[in-house]
């Protein structure tokens, strides 16, 4: 009977859950790989409609000086304060400050095209409506009626007004706001 026993637990012990140290090491191959996976994904894009800058933001912030004040979409609010070194954008009840990417291209009044803050990357963009209108109307009118279509030069304290394009990108680079509206460019 003892016998038995022996050779009853012998086979037992051989057909342990555990396996092989060949096994176990595919077995970790994949386990990483899963985690490598899930770290990788990106997170679900989240589209953000940016709020108004009024003018207690403005003055928290102080927000004057020269600059553009961009105002995408319907609603003629002001949803991006550039200026030379920095812009503001509010986002979910936050005013979030971004600092000039100093390599980009310069626009009016020495704002930039590219603004970086800790989550989000903001582009922007100015088309000249008076010289476009210009040109177009430089191909029409000939003689004395092209020149007083010209767009005029404005001093230090006159607002230009113009197109603007507002892009809004995440950690991720993709786009989670765009709009196209007035801007308006000068000091305040």
């Amino acid at each position: 009977m003892r016998g038995v026993v022996v050779i009853g637990v012998a086979l037992l012990a051989g057909c342990s859950d555990r396996p092989t140290p060949e096994e176990q090491a595919i077995k970790d191959e994949q386990d990483i790989a899963l985690v490598k996976q899930a770290n990788d994904a990106m997170a679900p894009l989240q589209p953000l409609a940016p709020e108004a800058i009024n003018e207690d933001d403005a003055t928290r912030y102080d927000l004057q000086g020269a600059g553009c004040r961009y105002a995408p979409g319907t609603n003629l609010g002001t949803r991006v304060v550039a200026r030379p070194a920095d812009a503001f954008m509010k986002i979910d009840g936050e005013v979030i400050r971004f600092a000039a990417d100093p390599g980009s291209r310069e626009l009016q009044q020495g704002t930039h095209t590219v603004y970086n803050s800790r989550a989000y990357v903001l582009q922007l963009a100015l088309a000249d409506e008076a010289r476009q209108r210009s040109e177009g109307e430089d191909a029409v009118l000939e003689g004395e009626g092209a020149a007083e279509a010209q767009a005029p030069d404005l001093d230090l304290h006159e607002r230009m007004a113009l197109e603007g394009t507002v892009t809004l990108r995440d950690e991720h680079g993709r786009i989670v706001y765009e709009g196209v509206g007035p801007a308006q460019c000068g000091t305040s």
